[in-house]
C-alpha cells in the first residue's frame, strides 16, 4: 500500500471536479470548485469542465440557502456557453427562492428557449409552475400545452397540471374525470404526480382520495436535500394545507 506521500494530489480541474461532485457537504463541495476554477486559466479549462465547476458552486450556495449567491453563479455558467439551459434553469431556482418570481420566468423562458429536444418538455413544465404560482394562469396554461408537444411518458403528467392550474383559478375542467384517470395508470404517477393526484382530488371534493395521495408525497419528501426542498417549497406548502383541511373535514 503506498504511503500518503505517494498519493497523486489533485492538479487538474477535472481532477478538482471528480472531489466536488463526491465531497460530503456543501463547505467541501464549493472548496474543491473553486480550487478547480482556480487550477488553471479559465481559458484553459475545456467548458464542460468549466461549466460543471461552476454548477458545483452553485449547488453550494444552494444548499446553504445563499440564493443570491446562487443565482449569480448560475449566471455566470450561462455565459460560458455549455448547457445554457441548466444554467439558465438554475437561475430561476435560486431566483424563485429569493421570491423574485419575474426574474425566475425571465430565467426559465430562456432555459426552454435554449434546450435541447429532449429537455424542452421539462423547462416549459417548470415555466408554466413558476407562471401558476405567480398568478399568471393563462401564461401558465400556455406553457404547458407547448410542454406537451414535446413530452412522452410525462404526457399525462402535463396534462393534469394543466387541469390542476386551471382548477386553482376557478375554471371548470372538460373531462377531468379522464384526465386523473390517464395519471393514475401513468408511470409518472409517482412522486410529483401524488401531489397533482392529490391536488385534483382536493378541488374536485374527494377527501379520502386526496388525503391518501398527499400523504403520499409528503412522505416520498420528508428528507429532501436543502437544494431539492427549496424547488418543491411551494407544492409542499400547498401540500401541507390542503391536508389540514381535508384531515379537518375528515375528523
Amino acid at each position: 500500500m503506498p504511503s500518503p506521500k505517494h498519493v497523486a494530489e489533485p492538479q487538474a480541474a477535472e481532477d478538482f471536479l471528480r472531489l466536488a461532485l463526491e465531497a460530503s457537504n456543501a463547505r467541501d463541495r464549493a472548496k474543491f470548485a473553486r480550487a478547480g476554477l482556480a487550477s488553471e486559466s479559465t481559458l484553459g479549462i475545456d467548458a464542460d469542465t468549466h461549466a460543471l465547476l461552476l454548477r458545483q458552486l452553485y449547488l453550494s450556495h444552494l444548499e446553504q440557502r445563499r440564493f443570491r449567491h446562487a443565482a449569480e453563479v448560475a449566471r455566470q455558467m450561462a455565459e460560458v456557453g455549455s448547457m445554457p439551459d441548466i444554467a439558465h434553469h438554475d437561475a430561476s431556482r435560486a431566483l424563485s427562492a429569493l421570491g423574485d418570481l419575474p426574474a425566475a420566468i425571465v430565467e426559465q423562458r430562456l432555459a426552454a428557449r435554449l434546450s435541447p429536444l429532449t429537455r424542452r418538455s421539462f423547462h416549459f413544465w417548470c415555466l408554466g409552475t413558476l407562471q401558476h404560482f405567480a398568478g399568471d394562469v393563462n401564461g401558465a396554461v400556455d406553457s404547458l400545452r407547448r410542454g406537451m408537444r414535446w413530452a412522452r411518458r410525462d404526457k399525462p403528467l402535463l396534462r393534469a397540471h394543466s387541469a390542476f392550474v386551471r382548477l386553482d383559478s376557478g375554471e371548470g375542467v372538460p373531462k377531468l374525470g379522464e384526465i386523473v384517470k390517464q395519471l393514475a395508470k401513468a408511470p409518472c404517477r409517482e412522486g410529483y404526480g401524488q401531489f397533482l393526484l392529490g391536488m385534483l382530488a382536493h378541488h374536485m371534493g374527494d377527501k379520502g382520495r386526496a388525503t391518501m395521495h398527499l400523504r403520499a408525497f409528503l412522505r416520498r419528501n420528508a428528507s429532501l436535500d436543502p437544494a431539492k426542498a427549496t424547488t418543491l417549497r411551494e407544492e409542499l406548502r400547498r401540500a401541507r394545507t390542503a391536508l389540514a383541511q381535508n384531515t379537518t373535514h375528515l375528523d
